[in-house]
């Protein structure tokens, strides 16, 4: 469709391309020729028709630049294995698109607005502030019971400190994020 869409185009191509080619009225007679079925061919791979036309137009467009080096009686299956390379092309690039919206879909799920989730990660933001700003010691045993979600007893064992001690760091590390959290709420309220 590009082709009979674009008439002029056939006149213009050959000062476009600075390469030795064979004349246009070949290359507009394969375009004529197998344009049709190629379309049919690529509705088998895709159900939009606008794609098909895309995946077609990228085919012609590599076909006529390596048009001077198909032999003649390779120009069909060349044009077969191109176009369904430029459909296998179109349906990789879809389906990582759908998997990225699926995944933006999951990450977002339950937040109805996007003032909530940007709520949710700028707390998010300033809970990993204010850890990464704790004490070494401090920092690492709150980690571990909060992140790695490891019980008292299990951190204190491997630590070779008593359950009571690894509370008291804890205690402090939780104090200390709620100071940081209500400082930036009344610095915003003001």
């Amino acid at each position: 469709m590009f082709f009979l869409c674009f008439p002029h185009f056939f006149l213009i191509l050959p000062q476009i391309c600075n390469q030795q080619m064979k004349p246009q009225s070949d290359f507009e007679q394969l375009f004529r020729r197998h344009y049709g079925e190629l379309f049919a061919f690529a509705r088998r791979f895709l159900p939009r028709e606008a794609d098909c036309e895309d995946a077609l137009s990228a085919a012609f467009e590599d076909a006529w630049a390596n048009f001077h080096d198909i032999a003649p009686e390779s120009q069909r299956a060349f044009l077969y294995k191109t176009v369904r390379n430029k459909c296998i092309d179109h349906l990789r690039r879809d389906a990582t698109r759908r998997r990225h919206a699926e995944l933006y879909a999951l990450l977002t799920e339950g937040y109805e607005q996007a003032s909530q989730l940007a709520e949710l990660m700028e707390r998010e933001q300033i809970v990993r502030s204010v850890i990464d700003a704790l004490p070494d010691y401090t920092r690492q045993i709150f980690t571990a019971c909060y992140v790695d979600r490891k019980q008292y007893r299990q951190v204190a064992d491997e630590m070779g400190i008593s359950p009571n001690t690894v509370k008291k760091y804890v205690s402090q590390a939780l104090h200390v994020i709620a100071e940081q959290r209500k400082k930036r709420n009344n610095s915003k309220r003001t």
